[in-house]
């Protein structure tokens, strides 16, 4: 005992001396990069026999950070940039080389797999075919220049020597791009040009495999990325709007037809905005008070509709899932391949789906996926289900409240797609041949993977399940294993029967 008093005096009087020590966080256990999500790390346990007093490290930046410049030529439908990253390796590791993805170049021709399916090209290209691409021109590192390897949507920064672990580098990038004339999550028409992935952006390491390098697929939102701090300014023509992630502000330069709108985004997976001469502006909010921006440019939409369900299903996922802590959402109007597409604190939305009325269901499941594809980071080319099933459903238990209506709705999406026998949710997005299985398989099957577990655990526990998953998992990335581990543990039950009959069987099982 007295040596404990001993040494737990000497290591006080050493670290008053020396000031604040911060520890190192542990490697996670699943290899993963782990985000802080209970405001600090544990306490290390003072051991009985003395141990050496190491020299304080300095702090670890909790996220990386992007400071960028971007002069985009509307008219050309081109983009110059330059991203200033700052990047720690957080790993247990040493790092050989640091690698970006480029998800732009998936629209590149000649790409494989191609960016869409071949049954949809003519939704995706309704003038023919358009290729866009973004080309790095220059890498550094820390102001010397640095060799780099692009293959495709894989930029890999090639390290003049080992970067160690929880050591903090300055990269720059500079790069010319061109979007392409599509409907898709970047693309453009007459009217706009919208960004959704368009920046190179870290892809995630793992000590067990490398970097996360799979293929860009057709299918879902073939994406895996962590949280990170954005500041970006976007240089355009006076007479554009510019709406994007984060806080917004513009100052047109002087005397000249030259405006710079810049953002501000903090814990954000990606930053993407739309451009265009033609947007009007409308709001509103939530009783919480999360403003709900909407740039708009067909001038004949029902706006009072789109902003009273955008508003009502955001006051959903709020009561469902958990407070929503970034403030504000921004959508804006787009022509896409899909009815929306949802990126951080973004959504875009379909032209003609805006403009057809009715109950706009994929816009409330963009808006959810702030929640759990943005919030809640997933690995969304391996385990696609475990976001678009899980929004799915509470987006279907808005629109259908009561269990009688919530019952009759299952059972007919189980009806259509009872007869199938290759929806595996243990697949990832590869084993989609076509965008309609990915809907039945990650859409429909997960959805009512969820409701049998819902009615499982019974309406209390099942919501106190989703908040604590919320909870634990926000700016982080959350794995399947994670999800079945913490309904277990919530419910004292062993599950793994019941997720084996979902997600490792090809047929749809009777609803409970």
């Amino acid at each position: 005992m007295q040596k404990i008093i001993f040494f737990t005096l000497l290591l006080f009087l050493l670290t008053s001396c020396s000031g604040r020590t911060e520890q190192i966080p542990p490697e996670p256990e699943n290899g993963y990069v782990e985000q802080e999500n209970n405001g600090g790390y544990e306490i290390p346990i003072i051991e009985e026999t003395p141990v050496p007093v190491e020299t304080p490290k300095p702090e670890i930046p909790r996220y990386n950070e992007y400071r960028i410049t971007l002069d985009v030529d509307p008219s050309e439908r081109t983009v110059s940039g330059i991203s200033h990253i700052t990047f720690t390796n957080r790993a247990s590791v040493e790092l050989d080389e640091i690698v970006l993805r480029v998800y732009l170049n998936a629209f590149s021709e000649g790409v494989e797999p191609p960016p869409v399916f071949s049954e949809l090209e003519w939704r995706a290209f309704p003038n023919g075919q358009d290729y866009g691409f973004l080309e790095i021109q220059n890498a550094f590192l820390d102001n010397e220049p640095l060799e780099f390897e692009l293959d495709e949507t894989i930029l890999r920064l090639i390290l003049p020597e080992p970067l160690e672990p929880y050591a903090t580098v300055q990269l720059l990038l500079q790069y010319n791009a061109r979007v392409p004339k599509i409907a898709h999550r970047t693309g453009g028409n007459d009217y706009a040009l919208w960004f959704g992935m368009f920046l190179p952006v870290l892809s995630v390491f793992d000590k067990e495999n490398g970097w996360f390098t799979r293929e860009h697929y057709p299918a879902g939102n073939p994406f895996f990325v962590e949280t990170a701090s954005f500041r970006v300014d976007v240089t355009t023509p006076a007479r554009f709007v510019v709406a994007g992630t984060g806080s917004r502000t513009e100052e047109v330069i002087g005397d000249t037809d030259t405006k710079i709108t810049s953002f501000a985004a903090h814990q954000a997976r990606n930053f993407s905005f739309a451009v265009s001469p033609y947007f009007q502006y409308a709001h509103t909010s939530t009783q919480s008070g999360i403003d709900i921006h909407f740039y708009y440019y067909t001038e004949t939409l029902p706006i009072d509709d789109i902003l009273d369900t955008a508003r009502k299903s955001m006051e959903f996922f709020e009561e469902r899932v958990g407070p929503y802590p970034l403030g504000h959402v921004t959508m804006a109007e787009a022509d896409l391949l899909q009815d929306s597409a949802s990126f951080s604190q973004m959504v875009f939305v379909d032209s003609w789906y805006l403009a057809r009325g009715g109950r706009y269901w994929a816009m409330a499941h963009g808006l959810g996926n702030q929640w759990l594809a943005n919030i809640i980071g997933t690995n969304r080319v391996e385990e696609p289900w475990l976001t678009e099933g899980l929004t799915r459903f509470i987006q279907t238990g808005f629109f259908y409240q009561t269990p009688d209506e919530l019952r009759e709705r299952m059972e007919r999406d189980r009806a259509s797609i009872e007869e199938r026998t290759t929806l595996f949710l243990n697949r990832g997005l590869e084993a989609s041949p076509n965008w309609a299985h990915y809907a039945h398989a990650h859409g429909r099957k997960a959805m009512l993977m969820v409701y049998s577990l819902y009615n499982r655990m019974g309406d209390e526990l099942f919501w106190e399940f989703i908040n604590e998953y919320y909870q634990a998992f926000s700016f982080g990335i959350a794995t399947q294993n994670d999800f079945i581990g913490l309904a277990e543990e919530l419910s004292g039950e062993n599950l793994r029967e019941f997720f084996d009959e979902w997600l490792t069987v090809g047929t749809v099982p009777e609803l409970p």
